[in-house]
């Protein structure tokens, strides 16, 4: 059997969500919450950090039943990437990434330069 090292580059992108996010979290301001979406910024000097959730509150007429839930999710032929992290630095947008509870991801954009190691320095 033949190993074959895959390198998506996406390693560096995951790691300063992780680390800006819980700061997002923590310190953010409620900046939208209806329909399907719950926005949360964080605004400090020459950055601006967004992090949406999913967010929608059950209709009379929807079961709330996870399995009810599931059954709708697995009808979609594409993964459902319903959580969001944008990052912008000197009016530059950076980084957004997409990510769902099975771990599945997307990296959307991302710029490489020296905002990162500033990033993982907050």
């Amino acid at each position: 059997m033949t190993l074959r090292l895959v390198s998506t580059g996406n390693g560096p992108a995951l790691a300063i969500r992780d680390h800006l996010l819980p700061r997002v979290r923590r310190d953010g301001t409620l900046e939208v919450q209806r329909d399907a979406v719950r926005v949360i910024a964080l605004r400090t000097g020459e950055w601006v950090f967004e992090h949406w959730t999913p967010f929608k509150d059950l209709s009379p007429e929807e079961a709330s039943s996870p399995g009810y839930r599931h059954a709708l999710q697995e009808q979609h032929t594409v993964p459902d990437l319903p959580y969001g992290f944008k990052v912008w630095h000197a009016g530059t947008k950076v980084l957004c990434v997409l990510w769902a509870d099975s771990g599945a991801f997307q990296v959307i954009d991302f710029r490489r330069g020296d905002w990162e190691a500033l990033a993982l320095a907050l």
